[in-house]
């Protein structure tokens, strides 16, 4: 019978476009949209971290440098320079966009009959407007899947960030920070490009873990799936418990490698940790559910989590301490009308091994009369 790890619980934007849909056809692959240049010769991108795909995106004729020899790849890129590219790297002839002869019309008709783009898309601004990062992530995800290419699609606007993360067509920033919002670099802009391109030939792009964490927390509330392959209920969760009248809602699962010192969260949870049984730490993940704990009753209720919930026998409680070796009061187990985070730490090797034989670690949670609560598991 599969092994469970690794807890039990023992109680427990518009523009000058017309907003007309068009026909919607699959993107192609690239092909003869663009002409390749041969000899292309950049001032200023020597030893810039995206100087090799600068040299090839502007080789294969996407995007182009400027007059006096310079790319800047350190500027901003607009909405109207962003869809071109992205339409000429989907390989999408320009199709003619009625009444309007900006030069970048054809490119957003074509792409919006490819399903790509939605005239709805950009909300405010106009297309010499700075392309967002956000924005990018959802043209780079329809692009990349042809499951989002319809004019039904309503997909929200933060999966459009956990899909390019998961999918690995964005990365987080410096510390792996979304920066939604941020407008995105000519550099940065060709990355993606890249990116889209490498996907179409089939292959498979590096996850910025962090990145994903952080995309999949803010979507979901748990960035389990990232870490673990697991997917998760959906948060807040409400626990069925039997044997009490509070209740215990989960609001946050994380999963944070204690060896990775710059991970997603691990700053947020980088007091000393203390396991509950004296234990030293070894080679572990930290397992951190924020729980609220309620009297709704109406009543007098007088209830502790504290001793009521238990990791099973591959998992340890661990408390995390302040400064004064005390228990670190931004992360004690709730008491009643309360929040709090309850911590374990579960070893590596047992979370590995399920991922290794089932792609996943199931994630489940035991009152103590034998009644299961599923909270990660394959979907």
């Amino acid at each position: 019978m599969k092994r469970i790890v690794p807890l039990v619980v023992s109680m427990m934007l518009m523009s000058a476009c017309s907003p007309n849909a068009h026909t919607l056809v699959a993107a192609e692959q690239p092909n003869s949209a663009v002409e390749p240049k041969a000899g292309v010769s950049l001032n200023d991108i020597s030893g810039h971290w995206a100087e090799s795909d600068i040299k090839a995106i502007v080789a294969a004729g996407y995007v182009d440098g400027y007059p006096d020899g310079s790319f800047k790849p350190d500027h901003t890129v607009t909405r109207a320079e962003f869809i071109t590219m992205t339409a000429k790297a989907a390989g999408l002839k320009p199709v003619p966009a009625g009444g309007n002869k900006e030069w970048y019309a054809p490119y957003v008709a074509a792409l919006v009959e490819a399903g790509i783009h939605q005239y709805k898309d950009f909300s405010s601004g106009d297309w010499n407007t700075p392309i967002t990062r956000l924005e990018m992530a959802r043209l780079a995800v329809r692009a990349s899947d042809k499951s989002l290419q319809s004019p039904e699609d309503s997909t929200d606007a933060k999966k459009f960030m956990f899909l390019a993360t998961q999918k690995g067509l964005i990365t987080g920033l410096a510390g792996g920070e979304l920066g939604k919002e941020e407008s995105a670099t000519r550099a940065q802009s060709v990355k993606i490009i890249q990116r889209i391109l490498d996907v179409s030939q089939g292959k498979k792009l590096e996850i910025d873990k962090r990145a994903a964490s952080y995309a999949e927390v803010e979507l979901t509330g748990s960035n389990v799936q990232t870490m673990w392959g697991s997917h998760v209920v959906e948060l807040p969760y409400k626990m069925p418990l039997r044997n009490t009248k509070a209740t215990v809602t989960i609001r946050q699962i994380l999963i944070i490698d204690l060896k990775e010192n710059d991970g997603a969260y691990r700053t947020m949870f980088n007091g000393e940790l203390r396991k509950v049984d004296g234990k030293p730490i070894g080679d572990e993940y930290l397992v951190a559910l924020k729980i609220d704990l309620k009297n709704e009753t109406g009543g007098p209720l007088d209830y502790s989590l504290w001793g009521q919930l238990s990791p099973d026998l591959e998992a340890t409680q661990v408390n995390m301490l302040d400064k004064n070796q005390e228990v670190d009061d931004r992360f004690l187990i709730p008491k009643m009308n309360s929040e709090g985070w309850y911590l374990l730490l579960t070893p590596r090797k047992e979370a590995e091994k399920d991922i290794k034989k089932y792609d996943f670690v199931y994630l489940r949670l035991l009152e103590n009369n034998g009644t299961s609560i599923e909270l990660g598991k394959k979907r």
